[in-house]
């Protein structure tokens, strides 16, 4: 038999002092080994320097933006040579629309004088980022941060303080916590002409510097001002910024040693200096300790504990039957944290499968509910958002149920996924509890934080019907159900036989997901073919495309095998860039231009884009690339698609549309856009047959038409034989492409039956 803590400890009270002792001894060495204050403190040091490497790192990406921008040849000749004045504000103007949380970037003179200066709205992202015009540029020489960065030095780099973004003379609206990178401009003969300042609104930065566990982190200037403090909004926003200093919060002995120290260190506080920003300003990271008072009433009850314990011969019977019930409400409360969610308080996953053991639940199944568009939630407005909004679902599916008799249950199991047991009677019962779920989240405004009000979309997964397990395949089957709803784009799946074919091929493809994502991660099998594209009025190949394929092993996969595949399992990114670079590097030292094709989808894409333009410079192949854009009919954001080209354009490269005539072709914006589209690639089903085929002579015929009006060259795409390629030219179509030109190979080839160098007149 099992005993009770209760009964063990009076036992052992008939030994009396021996447990006296022996309770002293386990009780102090217990308290030590959780004291909160021995944790943080081991702690705070490590939390310090992942802090003060974050924000080198923050810093650190900004200069490298800055040494690009400096040593473009746009740039050096405006500096040198005094012109090219428009083609550094454009470069400019780029470089500003791929830095995240940067709303402004300049130059000035070493009179303080600004001379170029390029402006983003950063709280609306449709509207475009502004250049300044001459008579609006201003004079910054009485600004605190230009005095700091006239000293700067060939080479060097200045951080300003950090404060609130002025323009005019005036603190804009709404506030804008702001910290300044430069760097100094100097010209071919060293002497030193001005410097360029990036302005970086620092909202997402300090949020996230603030975020921890264990401590309140406090931001704070040599003047005892808060920048950050435990606050919701940010201390240098407040209304007290100048008012409510370190010494109001710590005392003036305590803040007058934070401050003055290089490090300070105490029971509940610790502090270092930050060597990362001005050093005029001289910040300082404070850490306190969130458990402060429960530290303060653990060492209060220790000592009291203590006081009693010497009277235990006195006391004994009675305070042994109190303490000794204390591990057991101990364990209970650890396992009630290990089965609830700690965020909503929600019974989590370990919870309900405790409860698929339970008889109670025989007669029902599982429904899960997933919040699909969580992860845009979290994008547009934040993680905080995120979790309270994940509260206040927890809280309207808790008041649902009790609405709603047949929700048994209701738990958080995943991130975005909460679980139902549901009381099962009928599918028609079944069907409508659910669409009633589904409506009123459709009609439901979440207000989180009192100012934003927030729609979900759900997805919902619901066991098989036919038979109630009430175990763990009861779960399985939810999750099966789950996942067929989210790839299929439908509002509620119910598992059944059909589930099981579809999970048999899912694992089928496993082997085949895990090659591909093995081939992306090393570079090295990732390899670049290249297609020539024949001059037909030159008679020579005057351009390559580049094409993607994959190995492994002796097997080579082409794009329709992978490209999905790697959509899928999150590498397409990875391997957009792979190509990007190789391509890029490959062609650096060559004399022909080619070709890299882009997506909607990664022209959209920042990080891509940012990634795109700072390889054009680095490799300098501004004047050699083309890019081909395909799947152009599924335009969906026509505003960021012309911006693209028109960034593209402004950077020497040319534009290619790629497999034009193929289904719905939209014809106006290639009207509307001609002024930046060099090459119009004509699709292969209209090219396979033209030397016989009168309708799609036709068609080729308009579109060459077209192009000619528009002054875009034509590419014809899939020339496979000698009597096509003598029809294309006898079109008049600009350019070849096809096996008949040459196969896509490892290196640049040409197809002997083509010889370069000859013409036809005939074909001008």
């Amino acid at each position: 038999m099992k005993l009770s803590y209760k009964s063990k400890f009076l036992f052992f009270h008939l030994l009396s002092i021996t447990i006296l002792v022996s309770f002293i001894y386990i009780f102090n060495n217990y308290t030590n080994e959780s004291n909160i204050h021995n944790i943080t403190n081991e702690t705070h040091e490590i939390i310090f320097q992942n802090k003060n490497k974050y924000i080198l790192d923050y810093i650190n990406n900004y200069k490298n933006s800055l040494d690009v921008l400096s040593r473009n040849r746009l740039f050096t000749d405006y500096i040198n040579n005094k012109h090219d004045e428009e083609n550094s504000t454009q470069l400019f103007l780029a470089v500003l629309n791929t830095l995240p949380s940067t709303f402004q970037i300049r130059y000035l003179d070493l009179n303080g004088n600004e001379k170029i200066k390029i402006n983003k709205n950063l709280f609306s992202k449709d509207t475009p980022s502004i250049i300044t015009p001459e008579n609006k540029l201003e004079n910054k020489a009485y600004r605190d941060y230009f005095k700091t960065f006239i000293e700067l030095k060939n080479g060097e780099y200045g951080v300003s303080n950090i404060d609130l973004n002025i323009e005019n003379g005036k603190i804009t609206e709404p506030k804008m916590a702001t910290i300044r990178v430069a760097k100094a401009i100097f010209d071919k003969n060293n002497n030193k002409k001005g410097f360029i300042v990036i302005n970086i609104f620092l909202d997402n930065f300090l949020n996230k510097l603030r975020e921890s566990e264990l401590f309140n982190i406090f931001l704070v200037n040599n003047k005892g001002q808060f920048i950050i403090d435990d606050s919701k909004e940010l201390a240098i926003y407040s209304d007290k910024f100048n008012t409510h200093l370190l010494e109001d919060r710590v005392g003036k002995i305590t803040a007058k040693l934070i401050l003055s120290k290089e490090e300070y260190t105490s029971e509940t506080k610790y502090a270092k200096k930050l060597d990362t920003f001005n050093s005029q300003e001289n910040l300082t990271l404070l850490f306190q300790s969130k458990f402060t008072k429960i530290e303060e009433n653990a060492e209060n009850k220790k000592l009291q504990l203590m006081y009693i314990l010497i009277f235990i011969s006195v006391l004994a019977l009675p305070l042994v039957v109190h303490f000794a019930s204390t591990p057991e409400k101990l364990e209970e409360k650890i396992i009630k944290q290990f089965i609830t969610d700690g965020l909503t308080k929600l019974p989590n996953l370990e919870h309900l499968l405790n409860d698929l053991k339970e008889k109670e639940f025989k007669d029902s199944l599982i429904v899960l509910l997933n919040i699909t568009n969580d992860k845009n939630i979290q994008n547009i407005y934040g993680f905080n958002v995120s979790k309270e909004l994940l509260k206040e679902c927890a809280h309207f599916f808790t008041e649902f149920i009790k609405k709603d008799t047949r929700f048994l249950k209701v738990y958080k199991i995943k991130h975005n996924v909460f679980a139902f047991k549901y009381l099962y009677k009928d599918k028609n019962v079944l069907n409508k509890s659910l669409n009633k779920l589904q409506n009123l989240l459709e009609k439901k405004e979440f207000l989180i934080l009192d100012k934003y009000e927030i729609n979900i979309d759900t997805a919902i997964g619901v066991s098989g019907i036919d038979r109630l397990n009430n175990d763990i395949n009861e779960l399985k089957e939810a999750e099966i159900a789950l996942d067929e709803a989210l790839d299929l784009n439908h509002d509620i799946s119910i598992y059944n036989s059909s589930h099981i074919e579809n999970l048999e091929k899912h694992k089928s493809n496993l082997d085949k997901i895990k090659v591909i994502k093995d081939s992306i991660l090393n570079n090295d099998n990732v390899l670049i073919a290249f297609q020539p594209i024949y001059n037909n009025f030159q008679g020579k190949v005057e351009k390559y495309e580049v094409l993607v394929r994959l190995k492994y092993g002796d097997k080579i996969f082409y794009p329709d095998e992978f490209l999905q595949i790697a959509k899928k399992i999150k590498k397409y990114k990875a391997l957009t860039k792979v190509i990007i670079k190789k391509s890029f590097e490959f062609f650096a030292d060559k004399d022909f231009e080619f070709s890299i094709n882009l997506s909607m989808e990664d022209i959209l894409d920042d990080e891509i884009r940012k990634y795109l333009f700072d390889e054009i410079v680095n490799h300098n192949v501004q004047n050699k690339l083309v890019i081909e854009l395909v799947e152009t009919e599924a335009i969906n954001n026509y505003d960021a698609f012309t911006n693209f080209i028109k960034e593209i354009k402004r950077l020497n490269c040319k534009i290619a549309i790629d497999d034009f005539g193929s289904g719905y072709s939209n014809y106006d914006y290639i009207i509307k856009l001609s002024d930046y589209i060099d090459y119009l690639k004509i699709d292969g089903t209209l090219i396979t047959d033209i030397d016989t085929n009168k309708k799609t002579q036709l068609l080729v015929g308009t579109l060459k038409f077209l192009c000619d009006s528009l002054k875009i060259r034509t590419i014809a795409e899939y020339v496979e034989n000698k009597e096509i390629f003598e029809f294309i030219k006898a079109m008049n179509i600009s350019y070849s492409q096809g096996y008949y030109i040459g196969k896509p190979e490892f290196e640049l080839t040409v197809n002997e039956n083509i010889e370069e160098g000859k013409k036809d007149l005939n074909y001008f």
